[in-house]
Parts: C-alpha cells; sequence; structure tokens
C-alpha cells in the first residue's frame, strides 16, 4: 500500500507533467493557427479592449475585456472560456502578420486567470502585480490551460504537509478540508 507522501509526491509530478503538455499543446495552437480559427474552435476572444482595469484582492489588476465597440456591440461570441482557466492577452495580430510577428505579439502579453465570466465580457485576474497591459487598438484573449491546475496542486501540497507533520505514533492523518 503507498503511503500518502509518496502518493502526493507523484501526484505532483504528474499534475507538472499534464500542465507542461497543455502549454505546449497551446503554444502549438496559437503559433499556427490565425487567433479567428481559435476563436470559431471556442479557444480564443478576437476584438476586444479592456472596458475596466481596477485592483482586486490581493493587489491583483483586473481587467475587464468587452467586445470592441468599433467592431460590434452588445455580446460577446460563443466562447468555451470558464472561471479557472489561465488565459493569455496580447494585441491581436492583423491577418497578413507572419508566425514570428504573433509570436513577438504572444510574449509581450499578459498571463492570468479568468475570475467572471458575463454576456457582454470577461474579467481577468492577472498573475503578476507589475505588468505592462498590452494597449493596442485591439485585444486578443486565448486559452493557456484549460483547467485549474493551482487548486489541485495546493490541495496535494497541503495533503503531503499534513501527513508529514504528524507525529509517526499517529496512525490517523488530520486533513483540513481548506487548501
Amino acid at each position: 500500500m503507498t503511503d500518502i507522501p509518496s502518493f502526493a509526491t507523484s501526484q505532483l509530478s504528474l499534475l507538472n507533467l499534464e500542465l507542461q503538455a497543455e502549454l505546449t499543446e497551446t503554444q502549438l495552437l496559437t503559433s499556427t493557427h490565425p487567433p479567428t480559427v481559435l476563436q470559431r474552435a471556442g479557444l480564443a476572444l478576437v476584438n476586444l479592449h479592456i472596458s475596466s482595469q481596477r485592483t482586486g484582492f490581493g493587489g491583483k489588476t483586473l481587467l475587464e475585456l468587452a467586445l470592441d465597440p468599433a467592431v460590434g456591440a452588445g455580446e460577446l461570441p460563443e466562447h468555451g472560456l470558464r472561471v479557472g482557466d489561465i488565459v493569455g492577452i496580447s494585441e491581436q495580430p492583423k491577418g497578413a502578420e507572419r508566425k514570428k510577428d504573433r509570436e513577438g505579439m504572444e510574449s509581450r502579453g499578459v498571463e492570468g486567470v479568468v475570475t467572471k465570466v458575463h454576456r457582454e465580457n470577461v474579467t481577468v485576474a492577472l498573475d503578476k502585480e507589475d505588468v505592462d497591459v498590452p494597449s493596442g487598438p485591439k485585444l486578443w484573449l486565448y486559452v493557456h490551460v484549460r483547467f485549474t491546475v493551482g487548486g489541485v496542486h495546493r490541495l496535494i501540497v497541503h495533503l503531503h504537509v499534513s501527513t508529514v507533520s504528524n507525529s509517526p505514533t499517529t496512525s490517523r492523518t488530520n486533513v483540513s478540508t481548506r487548501p
């Protein structure tokens, strides 16, 4: 029978491998397909602008992105974004730009986590406190990772730490429900 600390360690390594595979797949998709194709597949939103920028809990920058009024007003097109998705935000490449130029735009973009999804806008909490928010005329938002790694990672680390910190004479594990 496997003990809890070795189980937690193996799960953390598997979780890291899955994250790396997701990031590699996303990088391949965003570098080989234009944003409009990714939008049709539900992996991106194009023609966005920053409708609101504020500071949230913990000093995180919150960006509210809505459809650019020059393109259309109202609801966002259908998409597969949901709360917890890790996303990238960068200037939207023009249709004729080369792949190299698109990759450069993505590297100058920012990453964050979707915190709210409404019909008219999407709110993203940026990963870092001091970031240069893209300021192009049109922005696009694309999915980096389809699941929330952070919550699962925190839970497994908590499980690992709580079992290691218990005394060896205690036979039961004291695991809190809070990550």
